[in-house]
């Protein structure tokens, strides 16, 4: 089949998915490294060392190339020209070492002599690996406040000498410090984004104590506070990586690498070794992140721009053949725009490759909410039964279970990958504010603040990440407005954007429902006014068809008289030898 052989043949395609195997292109850029296998137990393990057995042997060059980074060959493509590769998997050493050089680096001392040269140095030591300035006219900072200056200094001291907890306190006196306007020397001349570069870079000092910890809860309000402050500085979205991947969410770890990357090209960055160990970095959190989904599989299919009907029943078809393991619902994202580490290149918009992500669940109740993607323009995937009625406690708890462990993990592997995801409902943005919505009534309140923060952090790198027309522009300004006052407690009796738009969506779903019910309805009655015409032709038709009357019987008279049977053949007599007679 001519997709299949686009899918497997192609060196910029790859099969990725959970529990069974994944399949990367070559990543040409950076050199391989040597990385560990993992070892395989039971019935497989006989099975491959059998296939081993058989295989033939390799020659040198076939042996150099491996070694080189080339791709291994994989059964199960299906096609005798080109089979499907795969290239070692990044081990979890390889990871450490390149999440540790990118979020700590080589950390220096920020003790200078004159408060000018000391606030360009703490901001451009929040790119600690030697990357570009984290944001625009860094060397051009006014002095900060003395007392800011001998706090920072206190608390790196502190740190340099390796008692995090300790510094981290420090630091945290310093963020207090700037909250009371001690920031710079002459605060009423401050501009606002040299504000909050300074204490952006505080924020980061603390999740860097933290992280040196291993104590990625506490850090992670720091994460997100540092990012809404400074969303053009790569180094937060790295931290911000690092920190869900010590609490198990490879998937949002690795869209932060990603971020990260992009943030990296955008504000000049040049060093083309950094960049290849943020993409190393992304692949491994990616790898990490499929290797954990359990009740769905995935394709990535290479494509630009907007497929037709047929090109997706093709990938859906070569996905059946590869995993039919996870064909109870299979689901392709119509909007494309995928992106991975092997194929990107900010700077060549033209060479990065983009793909169209095929998702294929165990269980069709795993993701057939996904169906709304396809046919509804602003899809809402849970609500209330009564949308103007409060929801009770019950309904509250079914939202909860259905938002949080069955719509809002997919939505986010599906974003994982894309870098413009937007901000309108089916994006992930707005099923979580309306998840924030449900924790609050449920008295969650500690995972009710971390979810605004997460999704105010989002909103606030997303005009970075992607153009915004008028309308999108108004709608990012009111659900930020939102946050802010949901956040602060301000305004409680007043609607939420994201709520309201929950309750005309859930007017529109149940006007939807009304249609098919209609619909249904309309054809059932038309089919039994069918049916109906039928039978009642066929009993017309019954009654106007000539029976043959039985024997000594004519309409119903008896006749006394055997007729002759010469006489059955004789033809009537005619009207007017009857009248002549007469």
């Amino acid at each position: 089949m001519k997709i299949q052989r686009n899918i497997a043949n192609s060196n910029r395609s790859l099969e990725l998915h959970g529990p069974e195997q994944m399949v990367f292109p070559e990543y040409t850029e950076h050199p391989t490294v040597q990385r560990n296998q993992p070892e395989e137990k039971g019935q497989n393990k006989r099975k491959r060392k059998k296939t081993d057995s058989s295989a033939p042997k390799r020659s040198k060059k076939n042996d150099t190339q491996r070694k080189d980074g080339s791709l291994d060959d994989c059964a199960g493509a299906n096609n005798e020209r080109s089979p499907l590769s795969s290239p070692p998997r990044i081990s979890l050493r390889d990871l450490m070492e390149a999440e540790t050089k990118l979020v700590f680096g080589d950390e220096q001392d920020i003790t200078h002599k004159s408060l000018a040269s000391t606030a360009t140095q703490l901001m451009c030591q929040a790119a600690e690996i030697g990357g570009p300035p984290s944001g625009p006219n860094l060397s051009f900072l006014p002095q900060i406040d003395k007392w800011l200056d001998v706090a920072l200094q206190d608390a790196n001291s502190y740190y340099q000498q390796k008692k995090y907890a300790t510094a981290a306190s420090r630091f945290t006196a310093a963020l207090e410090l700037c909250s009371k306007g001690a920031v710079f020397e002459k605060p009423f001349n401050a501009d606002y984004e040299d504000i909050c570069k300074v204490v952006s870079f505080v924020e980061s000092r603390i999740v860097a104590c933290y992280l040196r910890m291993k104590r990625p809860n506490p850090a992670l309000l720091h994460c997100y506070r540092s990012i809404q402050l400074n969303p053009i500085c790569f180094q937060n979205h790295l931290q911000q990586a690092m920190v869900y991947r010590l609490l198990g969410n490879p998937c949002e770890a690795a869209r932060g690498a990603m971020i990260a990357d992009y943030i990296y090209w955008l504000s000049g960055g040049n060093n083309r070794h950094i960049s290849k160990l943020i993409k190393l970095y992304w692949q491994g959190l990616l790898e990490a992140a499929l290797t954990m989904e359990k009740t769905f599989s995935v394709v990535f299919t290479p494509w630009s721009g907007k497929p037709s009907s047929n090109i997706t029943e093709k990938i859906e078809e070569a996905f059946r053949k590869l995993h039919p393991a996870f064909t109870d619902y299979i689901f392709t994202d119509p909007r494309g725009g995928h992106l991975l580490p092997q194929t990107t290149d900010w700077s060549q918009p033209s060479s990065t490759q983009s793909y169209f992500l095929t998702l294929g669940f165990r269980t069709r109740n795993d993701g057939d909410f996904l169906h709304k993607l396809l046919h509804r323009r602003c899809p809402t995937f849970t609500g209330q039964r009564s949308p103007f009625n409060p929801p009770s406690y019950r309904d509250l708890e079914m939202m909860f279970e259905m938002q949080g462990k069955k719509i809002l993990p997919v939505l986010d592997f599906i974003k994982c990958t894309k870098l413009s995801v937007g901000f309108s409902q089916g994006s992930g943005l707005i099923e979580r504010l309306q998840y924030a919505t449900v924790l609050g009534q449920l008295n969650r309140f500690r995972e009710h603040m971390h979810v605004l923060q997460y999704t105010l952090a989002e909103l606030a790198v997303a005009p970075y990440l992607q153009d915004i027309s008028p309308s999108d522009s108004e709608l990012l300004l009111a659900l930020m407005a939102d946050t802010m006052d949901t956040l602060e407690g301000k305004r409680p009796d007043q609607e939420r954007v994201w709520n309201a738009m929950q309750k005309v969506e859930a007017v529109k779903e149940m006007l939807y429902q009304i249609e098919e019910t209609y619909l249904k309805k309309k054809a059932l009655r038309a089919t039994r006014q069918q049916k109906a015409k039928e039978k009642k032709a066929l009993k017309k038709l019954s009654l106007r068809s000539p029976t043959t009357p039985p024997q000594g019987q004519l309409n119903g008279v008896t006749d006394p008289q055997p007729s002759h049977p010469i006489s059955e053949h004789l033809p009537p007599p005619h009207k007017h030898l009857s009248s002549a007679k007469k």
